[in-house]
């Protein structure tokens, strides 16, 4: 079940490096965490005007495809670990064989993080919903060693992909009626946009 927007307390100027710490605040709870491979952005849809929807990805490496840690363990982990913080654990679902499971959390300032695994490959994204564009966005260091090269989100960049045959739309939004806009996987990117800038 959708969550109603959260009221948020910060705008554009602070929305990455608070996902970038919700992600941190989430890896802190996880076994033997083995790093991440890759850090993306994407832009989502806001069905308030004047707003902006936006989410970090930072992807397990490829040699933890399928492994029961991961796949499987760090399902059960997180639940545990985002209670115990004090947030919003919601959007669980995991299929009777594990191939396909996602679960959610939001935290108090309106951040909400979620680990997703698609065919043994696991995502933990961290997503703010209609934030105020105002502010200048200051995107950090990325977490988990992922290198500059696979760090699209080091200067504040946004790709916003053409439509093209390897668009795909599996992130998804877990407020209300925000939508997810359509991305493409890397090698297919259509305009960049530096954000703050015109």
């Amino acid at each position: 079940m959708s969550q109603e927007l959260p009221e948020l307390e910060f705008d554009l100027g602070e929305a990455f490096i608070r996902m970038d710490e919700a992600v941190a605040e989430t890896i802190e709870g996880l076994p033997d965490f083995p790093g991440f491979q890759t850090r993306t952005t994407l832009k989502l849809d806001c069905p308030v005007e004047g707003r902006e929807s936006y989410e970090i990805n930072y992807k397990f490496p490829e040699h933890t495809i399928g492994s029961d840690l991961v796949t499987r363990e760090y399902f059960s982990v997180l639940k545990a670990h985002w209670a115990s913080l004090g947030w919003e654990v919601h959007g669980e679902r995991d299929d009777a064989d594990g191939n396909i499971s996602d679960i959610q959390a939001t935290r108090p300032d309106g951040v909400n993080v979620w680990y997703s695994n698609l065919l043994g490959q696991a995502i933990i994204h961290a997503q703010v919903a209609c934030v105020s564009p105002e502010g200048e966005p200051v995107c950090g260091p990325p977490l988990g060693g992922v290198t500059p090269e696979n760090d699209s989100t080091k200067d504040c960049i946004v790709k916003e992909p053409e439509e093209s045959a390897t668009e795909t739309t599996d992130a998804i939004a877990p407020f209300g009626d925000v939508q997810a806009a359509p991305v493409s996987f890397p090698g297919g990117w259509g305009r960049v946009t530096r954000l703050g800038t015109s």
